[in-house]
């Protein structure tokens, strides 16, 4: 088995493991929900059925869930011909099946990949990046996003994403449940207040939980990425210059949030010491030097 297939199958092992984690968690908001309003076995039963649903719409339609999140609009070749070109360039020479291509409307320099597969993946990019950035290395950046498809990180990141989403609702619906029913009269004060307080406690931690998640995509699938990706391009120089601009770059992208944050080549959230120190994308910095190196070579 080469390192891609290695990688691959470690990919496939991860999305197991997260969709095991992730259903544990709607089971555990399920049982409190349902000790707190006596549902009884019928409310476990239904929340172990939302759980299924959410794993299917995650695993199956996170794609499509990722790029109407962030607006993007399907690309023609009538769009940006020379850009669509390239792109079709680097897959034809590198044996990847063509992407389809999307484009956000906005002055940021930003990119992303998303879907479960080769044949069903999606690169987007900015509309910034295209008119800001030179054409050879925006081929650094699509090398990097390609390289994420290749290795099926795609699969991980888009549907962690979701999941994120899922249980920030989830956590907003038990805080609710909990301030709701400690106001509500209950013969058994004790087991009402273990409740209130495990519901409550639950909630809060629950944003902690998707962090976490979020972290566990390493951040050496960015280096893997940089490092393949300055392959696929055929110069990881035109990669290192492009996160140079993007580094530089001020402008925000209001339609980001913390679920989609991981998928992008680049932090697309305001940056912060604590963002800085939970994000899911390694020091910018870091990479170009890591990139320039290899250029050396």
């Amino acid at each position: 088995m080469n390192t891609a297939d290695k990688t691959i199958f470690a990919n496939e092992l991860k999305l197991l493991f997260f969709m095991l984690l992730i259903s544990v968690i709607i089971l555990f908001f399920g049982y409190l929900i349902t000790e707190m309003f006596g549902l009884g076995m019928d409310g476990i039963i239904i929340t172990g059925i939302i759980a299924a649903i959410i794993n299917f719409v995650s695993y199956f339609f996170s794609k499509s869930i990722v790029l109407k999140s962030q607006h993007a609009i399907p690309m023609s070749k009538k769009d940006f011909p020379q850009y669509y070109d390239m792109v079709q360039d680097m897959c034809e020479r590198n044996g990847i099946i063509m992407p389809e291509l999307y484009y956000i409307n906005s002055s940021a320099l930003n990119a992303f990949a998303t879907g479960r597969s080769q044949k069903d993946a999606a690169v987007v990019v900015t509309s910034g990046l295209l008119k800001k950035v030179p054409l050879d290395e925006i081929s650094g950046v699509i090398g990097h996003e390609l390289s994420h498809i290749v290795h099926k990180d795609i699969l991980i990141t888009g549907f962690i994403g979701t999941m994120v989403g899922f249980i920030t609702i989830m956590a907003s619906f038990m805080r609710n449940a909990s301030i709701r029913n400690s106001s509500r009269k209950n013969s058994n004060n004790s087991n009402s207040s273990v409740l209130l307080i495990i519901g409550l406690a639950t909630s809060i931690l629950a944003p902690f939980i998707g962090l976490l998640i979020r972290m566990a995509v390493s951040r050496s699938r960015e280096y893997m990425a940089d490092a393949t990706g300055g392959q696929i391009c055929g110069n990881p120089q035109l990669l290192a210059k492009a996160l140079y601009r993007i580094s530089r770059d001020g402008s925000e992208m209001p339609m980001a949030n913390e679920a989609v944050a991981p998928l992008y080549i680049s932090n697309p959230l305001k940056k912060d010491i604590w963002g800085d120190l939970f994000s899911t994308h390694p020091d910018i910095n870091d990479r170009i030097k890591r990139l320039q190196e290899m250029s050396n070579f």
